[in-house]
């Protein structure tokens, strides 16, 4: 095999997933030389306010993608959450290695008497409402999430949402200063930080929906690269890889990336898949929830009646008025 070279965001991490990927590379064959290459993205370099104002698609994978094609690389690895749903003509994504946990996390300042034991290591699991209602009247919660912000203010609107942008570590330690007094950050970066002792608590995930495929990465190639392409699948795990899809199934019915309050969430049981999926206004009022059950191999069909089904209970209507108030935000 030929040395490979794998393109990442410089994050932290970025190349903690990206060096993820390279040892499970090199654990199919001790003789196989791979280097990573570091990629600045746009997401990396913009950040001001909230994400879903600014123009976010390959927000934080074009330029790596780039990289893969121009031959400065072979491999790209994604969060596969941020990866456009329409597949970059050339590439193709080989693999969705085994996903960690899709779930939010709350990390609140330890000052907080009524989120004392709200942790990762009780076996109970604390429910959405109980976690939220247990902080302070007026909190500020930090995140730059659409879809994060419409269902905290559907749970409290006296919560002030205020944009936190930068790596994991900063959002972190934002919280650990007091300037804010809370944050919603994935657990999936958390957990592959070392930071999961962190965590105030996890929003169990069939209640606070996540971004589709939230926890999962995304191994890119070229398309015509049938030899790396072998190698690759080999770290495919095929039920990680059916749920994601079935999420991203209902992404791309809605059109939207991170400028749409979306939230899915799949999972498989025995033969059959379960897809909950919402979305809401940004403010919590107008708020669709839906579930839907389906045999395995009908996953992408469910996804896409699940979809359907949303849209027509007032999904385009949400999805009009949150376009036309964007629109009317970048004239100004």
């Amino acid at each position: 095999m030929r040395p490979i070279k794998i393109a990442s965001r410089g994050s932290k991490l970025a190349l903690v997933q990206s060096n993820h990927i390279l040892s499970l590379l090199k654990n199919l064959s001790d003789g196989i030389e791979i280097s990573l290459i570091k990629v600045s993205t746009k997401g990396d370099r913009d950040k001001s306010d909230f994400l879903y104002k600014s123009d976010s698609i390959g927000f934080f994978t074009s330029e790596v993608e780039n990289a893969v094609l121009d031959g400065r690389a072979d491999i790209a690895v994604h969060s596969l959450k941020d990866l456009p749903t329409a597949c970059t003509e050339g590439l193709v994504v080989a693999a969705v290695p085994k996903r960690e946990s899709a779930a939010d996390a709350l990390i609140a300042n330890r000052g907080f008497r009524g989120l004392h034991g709200l942790n990762t290591n009780k076996k109970s699991v604390k429910s959405v409402q109980s976690v939220i209602a247990a902080l302070p009247a007026g909190a500020t919660v930090g995140t730059s999430s659409l879809r994060r912000i419409a269902q905290l203010r559907r749970l409290r609107d006296d919560i002030k949402c205020v944009p936190l942008r930068g790596n994991v570590e900063t959002r972190v330690e934002k919280v650990a200063l007091g300037k804010i007094d809370a944050a919603i950050v994935a657990c999936a970066g958390l957990n592959r930080l070392g930071l999961a002792d962190r965590i105030s608590a996890i929003l169990p995930p069939r209640e606070f929906l996540p971004a589709p495929a939230q926890g999962a990465l995304a191994v890119q190639i070229r398309t015509a690269d049938t030899e790396l392409a072998e190698l690759v699948s080999k770290i495919n795990d095929t039920h990680s890889r059916i749920t994601v899809e079935a999420e991203r199934c209902i992404l791309t019915s809605m059109h939207g990336g991170c400028s749409i309050p979306l939230g899915v969430y799949s999972q498989i049981s025995g033969d059959n898949i379960t897809i909950d999926a919402m979305l809401s206004d940004v403010e919590g009022k107008k708020y669709i929830k839906r579930s839907k059950t389906s045999r395995i191999n009908e996953a992408n069909s469910c996804a896409e009646k699940l979809a359907q089904e949303m849209l027509a209970a007032g999904g385009r209507e949400i999805l009009d008025q949150i376009r036309n108030s964007r629109n009317d935000e970048i004239k100004r």
